[in-house]
């Protein structure tokens, strides 16, 4: 199984840029909407920055899976990081 960590910075494409406006229950709908996806072993949101960390099975679920149904709940995506773990 290979895993991956992928670090991701988000914010609502309908909110000015100020991340630190970010709700509780925004933060909740995306990492349910993305726990749910099959291959996600964590998911991981800071709502204050904006940071999403993602640990899943890449031969499970592609990344641009996880970053396509982030886009689709309103969300502007940018990969920072991403690192095999074991």
């Amino acid at each position: 199984m290979t895993k991956q960590k992928t670090t991701l910075d988000t914010y609502k494409n309908d909110c000015a840029g100020c991340k630190a406006c970010a709700s509780d229950y925004q933060a909740d709908n995306l990492k349910h909407a993305i726990a749910r996806l099959n291959g996600i072993s964590e998911v991981k949101i800071d709502e204050v920055t904006g940071k999403v960390v993602i640990t899943y099975n890449s031969e499970k679920i592609a990344l641009t899976k996880i970053t396509d149904r982030m886009e689709k709940l309103g969300y502007h995506v940018e990969i920072l990081s991403t690192e095999e773990i074991q």
